[in-house]
């Protein structure tokens, strides 16, 4: 009896030194999964600053629990049709990236934002940034393709003359899987559809014939291009992986008037009106969507509309189960959002995102960046999850940040990639390294992982004379050259005489000057177009390999163009007066 004694008491102590040394092992592995915390450590940084190339020299040149009453929740599903649960196909199980967990991060996604509806890089170039942003630590991407993917069948008519080819996409979409970042498409589905309802053939499918932005939501026709756009971005993306998918939804300023959709109100309607028709829409698509990808994909849509959206509805449609707002505010303070609109969308989404921005957000027609602009836009929203986040039953699943190309399809450019990468580093670190809000340490970070001396943030000055990331010489060259150029252009016009005197609107209008200063005029006034011509003539080949030459021309009509016909119109007019040889009688009538 005594040696089984033994032997029981030896084996128990045996299992219960084996239990305790496994939950040692566990607690390890969990504390290293989760390192590092923030963003690059300064080891790294400082290895990677000592890889790169000489830096290039430029000639001349931005939880509540949530609780639900269960049986208002089966009373809901028994009087509501759009509560069914979809049929959802699985095409394959959903891409899981080998990276180091960030679960216990402030942010558990850091995606960047790239608007393809303007100022579309080249492939070469957009393999360039993927690299960049990698290497700096954002975890994905969100990909706006618009008129810019390869749409074929009844979508192909309209993508854009310069869109990426089949191969085009494959290119970046493996780049992106090798870097391991995770690539959420965004295929907009009920406002901002100006870049396909803008054309003569697809009015019939607008909310308002005026307004070529909202789909005319109780248009099934309509609807299946929408659905025709997700299927098609779904199946190239599909063999690269999808977690997430974004319908977008944002800013569709006026819906529910179109004759098909005042039919949908009429029979189905009655008790939630507009507000029903477009929360129907957005679960079907969203459900669509889903079926399309798998049943664990995520979607995602742009807050905006759903804050002004009666929650009950929302409630009752069970929004909240399958769509995940992305709340977004790219103001410096935060001040288009409040406690009531937080707590307002907690009540029905378990789960948010924030969304900051880099650039393309500061006005619509800005072309510089103004880096601090950005910066405190992010650091603010740091602020704004600690104090929002813990009303959401799921907390937060991190931060988009964003950088527009346009306010929307038919808007001018804004920042274009090469003006706004340095904003987009910094921004990025600060996500990174939350919730410290050191302001030193991320730009110091962002300075190493662009190659630059230093990283200024004042104004609209440069961030450094020196840095040695791609599309470095056409930010120095617009972001400094050209308005130190227009600056002294505008100065000698405004100080010569010649000019002032002869060859102002009056004597331009009423055909009278002295054409003996015109040999003083002209000589000068070349000298300005050459002095203009010769810094274009830079800033178009440092962005050659960057664009298409359509983005090219675009981008210096709207920015240079208007100093480039001021100069041609002063040589034109002064060829044109000096011709004359009779003038007119005085006084002659002044037109108003």
């Amino acid at each position: 009896m005594f040696p089984i004694r033994c032997i029981r008491r030896r084996s128990m102590d045996f299992i219960l030194k084996g239990v305790i040394l496994t939950t040692i092992c566990l607690f390890i592995v969990h504390m290293t999964s989760s390192y590092p915390k923030g963003g690059i450590s300064q080891r790294t940084l400082d290895s990677m600053q000592n890889q790169q190339q000489t830096p290039v020299l430029v000639k001349k040149r931005e939880n509540f629990e949530e609780s639900i009453d269960s049986n208002v929740e089966q009373q809901s599903k028994k009087d509501n049709p759009f509560v069914a649960q979809p049929t959802v196909k699985s095409l394959q199980p959903a891409a899981k990236m080998d990276r180091p967990s960030r679960e216990e991060e402030f942010y558990k996604n850091v995606i960047i934002h790239f608007d393809l509806k303007g100022a579309p890089p080249k492939v070469d170039y957009f393999l360039e940034m993927l690299r960049l942003i990698a290497k700096g630590g954002a975890t994905g991407i969100l990909l706006e393709w618009e008129d810019m993917f390869p749409w074929t069948g009844k979508l192909e008519q309209f993508k854009n003359t310069d869109a990426y080819s089949d191969d085009d996409v494959d290119s970046i979409l493996n780049e992106a899987k090798n870097l391991k970042l995770d690539v959420i498409p965004l295929v907009q589905t009920f406002g901002h559809l100006e870049w396909i309802l803008k054309y003569e053939e697809m009015r019939k499918f607008r909310e308002n014939d005026a307004y070529p932005q909202v789909l005319c939501l109780g248009n099934e026709e309509g609807v299946e291009y929408v659905k025709e756009m997700i299927r098609q971005v779904v199946k190239k993306h599909s063999k690269y992986g999808i977690l997430f998918f974004h319908i977008g939804a944002d800013e569709a300023f006026e819906f529910g008037v179109c004759q098909e959709s005042l039919d949908w109100i009429k029979k189905n309607g009655k008790t939630g009106g507009k507000q029903l028709l477009a929360l129907a829409h957005l679960k079907a698509i969203a459900e669509f969507a889903k079926q399309e990808i798998n049943a664990d994909a995520q979607i995602l849509a742009w807050h905006d509309m759903l804050k002004d959206f009666d929650p009950r509805l929302i409630k009752n449609l069970e929004l909240g189960q399958i769509v995940q707002p992305v709340v977004w505010d790219y103001s410096e303070n935060i001040i288009t959002l409040n406690d009531y609109i937080f707590s307002t969308l907690a009540d029905n989404f378990p789960t948010m995102w924030a969304s900051s921005a880099y650039k393309g957000a500061n006005y619509p027609s800005a072309s510089a960046s103004e880096v601090r602009h950005y910066e405190t836009n992010n650091r603010n929203w740091i602020k704004t999850k600690q104090a929002q986040e813990r009303k959401f039953k799921n907390g937060l699943q991190g931060i988009i940040i964003t950088g527009w190309q346009r306010y929307d399809h038919l808007a001018g450019l804004c920042e274009t990639l090469p003006i706004g990468t340095a904003s987009m580093m910094l921004q990025m670190q600060i996500a990174l390294n939350a919730p410290s809000t050191d302001m030193e340490t991320t730009r110091r970070q962002a300075g190493k992982l662009l190659g630059c001396q230093g990283f200024n943030v004042d104004g609209v000055t440069i961030v450094s004379n020196q840095c040695n990331y791609k599309g470095f010489q056409t930010y120095v060259i617009y972001q400094s050259e050209v308005p130190n150029l227009f600056s002294r252009i505008n100065g000698e016009l405004g100080k010569n005489h010649h000019l002032m005197g002869w060859a102002n609107r009056y004597n331009k209008k009423y055909n009278i000057s002295q054409n003996w200063y015109h040999k003083e005029m002209l000589p000068f006034v070349q000298s300005l177009v050459q002095q203009y011509e010769r810094v274009e003539n830079d800033l178009r080949a440092s962005m050659k390999d960057l664009f298409f030459d359509n983005t090219i021309d675009e981008f210096i009509y709207e920015n240079l163009g208007e100093m480039s016909e001021k100069l041609h119109g002063y040589v034109d007019e002064i060829q044109r007066l000096d011709k004359l040889r009779a003038w007119p009688k005085r006084h002659f009538p002044i037109r108003k």
